[in-house]
């Protein structure tokens, strides 16, 4: 029973690390177009923007204004 209250403790800080500041405003990832993945995200003014990988993460994070991010549909 300890084991599956931890669990599922670590499950509910997880869900809520994810989503800290609100749902992703984006569906496809700014840098390369393929579809976001919650793992990848960062804030950008104020609000939660979703990436394909670690590495388009770092190219926008490096260069915000290079990149367009189209809100979900």
């Amino acid at each position: 029973m300890k084991a599956l209250f931890t669990t599922l403790t670590f499950a509910l800080t997880l869900s809520g690390i994810a989503f800290a500041g609100g749902p992703p405003v984006n569906d496809l990832c700014p840098v390369c177009g393929k579809a976001g993945r919650l793992i990848y995200r960062t804030t950008h003014k104020g609000e939660n923007v979703i990436f394909d990988t670690a590495e388009c993460k770092d190219k926008f994070e490096k260069s915000p204004e290079k990149y367009k991010i189209e809100p979900k549909k």
